[in-house]
C-alpha cells in the first residue's frame, strides 16, 4: 500500500449524542478531530461514524468499535487491550506499530489499511475480510504474517500458462 500524505485532523468533534448504559459512550459521530495520546478505559464507540480522526499514541482498554464505520483514521503507535472491531467497516486506516492484545475483528471488513509493524496477540479473525492492506512486519500470535505469506507463495507450485 502506498503511503498517502495524511493531514492532521483539527477541529471539534461532531457528536450525535451518547447512548445510555453502564459503559460510557463517546460521541456517535466524530470527524476531523485529534485524540492523540488519550487514555480510554471501558468505553464504547459501537456503531459510531469516525472519519478523519487521529488516535495516534492513544491507550485503549476494554473498548468497543463494534459495527463502527472508521474511515481515514490513524491509530498509529496505540495500544488496544480487550478491544472489539466486530462487524466494523474500516477503510483507509493506519494501524502501524499498534499493539493489539485480546482483540476481535469478527466479521469486520478492512480495506486499504496499514498494519506495518503491528503486533496482534490473542485475536479473533473469524469471518474478517482484509483487502488491499499493507502487512509488512505484522505479527499475529508470534508469527510474522508477511514472511509466512512470502514463504507460502514461493513454495506454491508454478502454473504454466
Amino acid at each position: 500500500m502506498a503511503k498517502k500524505e495524511r493531514s492532521k485532523p483539527s477541529g471539534r468533534a461532531k457528536s450525535a449524542g451518547a447512548r445510555s448504559g453502564k459503559t460510557p459512550t463517546l460521541p456517535t459521530k466524530v470527524s476531523n478531530e485529534s485524540f492523540e495520546k488519550i487514555e480510554l478505559d471501558d468505553v464504547t464507540m459501537a456503531e459510531a461514524k469516525v472519519h478523519d480522526v487521529s488516535f495516534e499514541g492513544a491507550t485503549f482498554d476494554d473498548v468497543s468499535f463494534a459495527k463502527a464505520k472508521i474511515h481515514n483514521a490513524s491509530f498509529e503507535k496505540t495500544e488496544l487491550d480487550d478491544a472489539s472491531f466486530a462487524q466494523a467497516s474500516v477503510k483507509n486506516v493506519s494501524f502501524e506499530h499498534v499493539r493489539f492484545d485480546d482483540v476481535t475483528f469478527t466479521n469486520a471488513k478492512i480495506h486499504n489499511a496499514s498494519f506495518e509493524g503491528a503486533t496482534i496477540d490473542d485475536v479473533n479473525l473469524a469471518g474478517v475480510t482484509i483487502t488491499n492492506c499493507s502487512i509488512e512486519g505484522l505479527t499475529i500470535d508470534g508469527v510474522r504474517i508477511d514472511l509466512l505469506l512470502e514463504h507460502k507463495r514461493s513454495s506454491a507450485p508454478q502454473r504454466d500458462g
